[in-house]
């Protein structure tokens, strides 16, 4: 049994017909709860995102394309304190019912990835638009105005061993 998602808005593609569908996404602060613990941030205090469906009439795929934008509390990794910052970004990808047929075979094509399958007819874009804001985060947070100590900074670029590091270290001290 799979687990539901923290952020869940089905789209039954069956809605779709050969016109573009926009769907507006928006968490709700339980929702907010839940991404925030699953993505590792000390709060989601806004997510919403505005999503585009269309259906290419040629290959069958469904393109959806959209933006987000939220309003994140994350942990700086070098001072530890919490710090508020605003994540913006678009996306873009396909999705087949085709591709639930694939299976266990797997074709790398740098140039174009494969659709993403369709689950029973349906298109999870609260999930989507998640994933896509996980994506946008920046895996190594720093507060505005966190740096680097400088006797932390190797400035001897000819150290070549450890050692020497730790020649650097003891005559610090």
């Amino acid at each position: 049994m799979q687990a539901r998602p923290e952020f869940s808005r089905p789209f039954v593609i069956d809605r779709l017909g050969f016109g573009a569908v926009t769907e507006t996404l928006r968490a709700n602060p339980e929702e907010r709860v839940r991404l925030a613990k699953r993505m590792g941030l000390v709060s989601l205090d806004g997510f919403a995102a505005t999503v585009r469906l269309q259906r290419d009439l040629n290959t069958g795929f469904i393109h959806v394309s959209g933006r987000l934008e939220g309003d994140v509390v994350q942990t700086c990794i070098l001072t530890l304190a919490a710090f508020p910052t605003h994540v913006e970004d678009s996306f873009e990808t396909e999705f087949s019912s085709d591709a639930a047929e694939i299976g266990d075979e797997i074709t790398l094509d740098m140039e174009n990835e494969p659709p993403e399958p369709i689950i029973d007819g349906v298109i999870d874009l609260g999930e989507l638009v998640s994933q896509y804001l996980s994506l946008a985060l920046d895996p190594y947070p720093r507060a505005p105005g966190a740096a680097l100590d400088p006797s932390w900074v190797e400035t001897d670029r000819q150290a070549t061993s450890p050692f020497a590091a730790l020649k650097n270290l003891k005559a610090r001290n």
